[in-house]
Parts: C-alpha cells; structure tokens; sequence
C-alpha cells in the first residue's frame, strides 16, 4: 500500500512540473499557407501567378523578380520535375506577409504554365512591396 501511495505520488509531481511549464512558450510567430498554382506566366518584371482559394475562387498575385534576389529573399522560385501538382507557400510573421515558396515545373510546357502577352499585366501590378492575398 505504502508503494502505491509513493508511486502515485512521484506520478504527480512529475507531470505536475510539465503541466507548470507554459506551452506559449513553445509557440512561434511563424505560420503558412499553401495554396493550389493553377496558372503561372512568365513576366519581364515577374511571375503572375493565379491560384486556388477556398472553395472554386481564384486569387491572383504579382510576384516581382526582384524578390527572388538573395539579398531581398522575399520570394523562392522552386523548379521541380518530381510528380507534385504546383503550389504556392505564404509565410506569415505576426498576421503579416514575410515572404513566398512558389514550387513549380521544371518543364515549361507542362499545363500549368501559361504565355502571356507583356501588355496584357500593367507593369504598376509588380510594383509591390507585399503580397495581399486572398485564402
């Protein structure tokens, strides 16, 4: 009886200290979202990229080429030739735009990547400093 006693109580104490620390602790400032890449054109100032929000919607973002510059790193452009459908990671620090993952094909003919004429994009859609995107 008294090895019960002694066991249940070493139990206690011991998850009583994890149960102390707090868990906040641990938590970071960080998060993302993925999103599904139907359709990415190549641009002169940089890649138009329309993408999967919830439901059947789309959302659109201008992503300039100055941001996949090492010194900016705003943006990563990810060529792959792995069988993976393109997507899109938005990290986020404390509820704002940190910086962008875009994972697409290596193949430029695969069905995701589109032309499109320079006119079409006004170059004032590149000139951007973060992206506001739509999930």
């Amino acid at each position: 009886m008294k090895k019960a006693i002694l066991l249940v109580t070493a139990f206690v104490l011991v998850f009583g200290v994890f149960a102390a620390v707090p868990a906040s602790a641990a938590e970071s400032d960080l998060y993302y979202v993925n999103v599904q890449i139907l359709k990415i054109f190549s641009h002169k100032l940089g890649y138009f990229v329309i993408y999967r929000r919830a439901g059947l919607k789309a959302g659109e973002a201008y992503i300039p080429h100055t941001w996949f510059d090492r010194r900016d790193s705003r943006a990563i452009l990810n060529l792959t030739s792995e069988n993976i459908n393109p997507y899109m990671t938005i990290m986020m620090k404390n509820g704002e735009f940190d910086h962008v993952r875009v994972v697409a094909k290596k193949d430029t003919r695969h069905v995701t990547w589109g032309t499109i004429s320079e006119a079409a994009i006004p170059a004032e859609k590149f000139n951007v400093e973060k992206l506001n995107l739509e999930f």
